[in-house]
């Protein structure tokens, strides 16, 4: 524990809460754990009022609460925006985030410079991704970067050889090549940022933070966790072999048809010319069925395509083409289920900040925190089966999501965390620590 006298008054810090997936509200105050005035935040800023620290603000970070990264990242953005406003008033502050908004906070603080007002970050039940740039902004990124290596060195020479030549037209000059300059080194960093993002990340986090800043809540019993763990280390094959060998062949009759097809129509007038000269000139001989044996290409061209592909399926294409099926169907299962429609694709889970591995861990392992055990779950389902019988309208009835999800959520461990008693004192502990560190304070002992 801390003790002493403060050498730094803190009044005045800043709470910064990040909610997590389909949690937003619109109102600063309310219920909601990361509102003012709700229970977690009022028994937290008692336990830093029992530690010395006095005149907390809890400021929350409204963002859509969407299953959707490029939400996520929208939010880490305008965060990122606070936190700079939070520094440059020169206001101790902290984050505290829950589910993704552990995500919409790493985001962000790996795009802020280091700031000695900043405290400690606290993240509840986080399933930290990995990430990798898509194709396509990989490709954007790549010619990003060619235009400005390319591009600036020739604004450079442009520059160099007109004001070294003299010119009557300076203002001009500077003005344009100058400013294909810019264009062309902005280019070049933002490919470069967006490539090497992971890394640059890293090192911004290594600057601006020790592993002590960042404490990592989670619990084995979380569903949301170890639901989006499995799903990440999962490899279902969704097609078999058997089944991609019969699609390709139904595929291949299909294909010979429309091959027969495109050949006539591309050779049929020179099939057709001397049957229809003959016809015109009356000749119904020898010489016209003669002419008609172009139909024997019909069998011989479909025959060639079915065949081509349908060997091909028995010869390993069927294994191939199951397992990219599978791969296709997989990656869009992880896509909605991690909410990947972002520029990034998101390759794994963690429990760790990837951009700060060594961070604080704090694991509950017990069987009930935060009022909720397997019982709990049933007294939830209670509820609201109770509410549908009751009939009390959509406004609290099965038709309203919301409400159904307000009722069921109290019986999850994922939404447990702000309501455990140890852990928040925890929380207490970590921030004032924080503070008391970063920020050259003391405070005392709770």
């Amino acid at each position: 524990m801390l003790g002493g006298r403060a050498k730094r008054a803190v009044n005045g810090a800043v709470i910064v809460t990040v909610h997590g997936t389909n949690d937003a509200e619109l109102a600063d105050e309310g219920s909601r754990w990361w509102q003012k005035g709700s229970t977690f935040a009022e028994r937290l800023i008692g336990e830093l009022a029992q530690r010395g620290i006095s005149g907390i603000e809890v400021m929350p970070l409204h963002w859509s609460g969407a299953n959707s990264d490029y939400d996520r990242l929208r939010g880490s953005a305008d965060l990122v925006r606070l936190l700079r406003r939070l520094d440059k008033a020169g206001r101790p502050h902290a984050v505290i985030a829950h589910s993704h908004g552990g995500n919409v906070a790493q985001e962000a603080l790996a795009w802020t410079r280091r700031a000695v007002t900043r405290g400690g970050i606290v993240s509840f039940g986080t399933p930290f991704f990995t990430r990798r740039l898509k194709s396509v902004p990989l490709a954007i990124a790549l010619f990003q970067i060619l235009m400005g290596a390319v591009i600036a060195p020739i604004m450079i020479w442009y520059l160099a050889s007109i004001l070294g030549a003299g010119t009557d037209k300076l203002i001009e000059t500077i003005v344009v090549f100058g400013g294909l300059l810019a264009v062309s080194l902005w280019s070049f960093a933002t490919g470069v940022r967006k490539i090497f993002h992971r890394s640059l990340a890293a090192r911004r986090f290594k600057a601006a933070m020790s592993p002590d800043d960042w404490l990592v809540i989670h619990s084995p019993r979380d569903e949301a966790m170890r639901l989006l763990e499995q799903a990440a280390i999962l490899s279902p094959h969704y097609v078999k072999t058997e089944a991609a060998v019969r699609a390709l062949t139904a595929f291949a009759a299909l294909a010979g048809v429309v091959a027969t097809i495109g050949l006539f129509l591309a050779f049929g007038g020179y099939f057709l010319n001397p049957i229809l000269t003959k016809i015109s000139a009356g000749q119904f001989g020898l010489g016209m069925a003669a002419d008609f044996t172009f139909l024997l290409l019909i069998p011989l061209v479909y025959g060639a395509v079915f065949l081509a592909i349908a060997g091909l399926a028995r010869a390993g294409g069927g294994w191939l083409y199951a397992k990219f099926l599978s791969s296709a169907i997989h990656g869009g299962v992880l896509g909605a289920a991690f909410g990947g429609d972002g520029r990034f694709k998101l390759t794994g889970i963690r429990r760790l900040p990837p951009y700060l591995a060594a961070a604080k861990e704090q694991r509950i392992d017990a069987l009930s925190f935060g009022g909720v055990d397997d019982a709990a779950v049933f007294v939830a389902a209670q509820k609201l089966y109770d509410t549908i019988v009751a009939a009390e309208g959509p406004e609290s009835g099965i038709a309203d999501p919301d409400s159904m999800w307000k009722r069921l959520s109290d019986a999850l461990y994922h939404n447990a965390y702000m309501r455990d008693d140890d852990v928040i004192s925890s929380v207490a502990d970590h921030l004032a620590h924080a503070w008391a560190r970063k920020c050259g304070m003391t405070v005392r002992a709770s």
